[in-house]
């Protein structure tokens, strides 16, 4: 099997349509069907059912999806491998993370990426995922590590780890005294959070509708050096990572408070367009933001994905 044909094959499954995986791939619609006729013929099975509206996958075509793009991310990995071992890694890498991830990592990160990578020219965003999934879609990011609701299906993505998400408060609570809070408590609680385009305030939502409650939204504010502030000025509550807080450090008089029953936790993901191979300074990139996660993630996964 070709490796083109598996992309132009995934990228058909994804529209629906070869007129448009065609202009999407900038592909003439007659060298894409032939693409996949010659797939289906070294395959010895139709992978698609031809309808009035489009294409839609068979049984075969369904499996053929699942280990296309098993095989695609191990020829990615490989490249990875080959490419940072025996090549001068150079050009220009577009790189983006939300701020509550960017306040921990991206200084050591840029440190060590640097010093490896000397003629890489980087270009760093800091935003929502919801606004860096847009970036990668349109091609103005090339990587970027967001969270799982954030996620389209035109990206391919690595999971990197969870994290549990804590109540922020000052030291002088009666929340941070008692050690944890529970989720059900944070109904009483005039809360500081971003707007509903924001991730984490979706799956605090979500959370919360699970357990049949309603949260109250006293302050929405995006900037977490202004959620932080406010909460330091005792206007209320935030919900963040226990290690983002830990990375700010003129916060020290706030305090990290578990929530428990359940506990809400987001996962980290790497993330690219899909069926677009990533250069050398994304694929090295990519490499040490793993190897950051393996060390510091600790957290179980929990038993259903949210």
């Amino acid at each position: 099997m070709d490796l083109k044909q598996l992309r132009i094959f995934l990228r058909v499954a994804e529209t629906g349509s070869l007129v448009g995986a065609a202009r999407q791939l900038d592909l003439s619609q007659p060298s894409l069907s032939r693409q996949i006729k010659q797939l289906e013929q070294d395959l010895g099975t139709p992978l698609f059912h031809r309808t009035g509206r489009g294409v839609q996958l068979t049984d075969a075509g369904r499996l053929v999806r699942e280990r296309a793009q098993l095989l695609l991310d191990q020829a990615a990995a490989l490249e990875q491998s080959l490419a940072t071992r025996t090549a001068q890694v150079s050009g220009t890498l577009s790189f983006g993370l939300p701020p509550s991830l960017g306040v921990r990592v991206t200084g050591a990160l840029v440190e060590a990426y640097r010093q490896r990578y000397p003629l890489v020219h980087l270009r760093l965003f800091e935003a929502l995922s919801g606004d860096l999934s847009e970036r990668l879609l349109n091609g103005g990011l090339d990587l970027a590590i967001l969270y799982g609701s954030a996620i389209s299906n035109n990206l391919a993505v690595q999971p990197l780890g969870w994290e549990d998400l804590h109540l922020i408060c000052t030291r002088d609570r009666p929340e941070a005294v008692r050690g944890a809070v529970a989720l059900a408590e944070l109904t009483r609680l005039a809360l500081i959070l971003p707007d509903q385009r924001h991730g984490l305030r979706a799956l605090l939502e979500h959370y919360a509708f699970r357990e049949n409650l309603t949260l109250s939204v006293d302050i929405e504010v995006d900037s977490l050096r202004v959620q932080l502030d406010l909460v330091r000025r005792r206007l209320g509550y935030t919900v963040l990572p226990a290690l983002t807080l830990d990375a700010v450090e003129q916060y020290r008089d706030l305090i990290a408070v578990p929530i428990v029953s359940p506990t809400p936790r987001r996962r980290c993901m790497l993330a690219w367009r899909r069926g677009e191979a990533s250069g050398a300074p994304a694929r090295a990139m990519g490499e040490m933001i793993r190897a950051r996660f393996a060390l510091e993630s600790k957290a179980p996964p929990p038993t259903t994905e949210n």
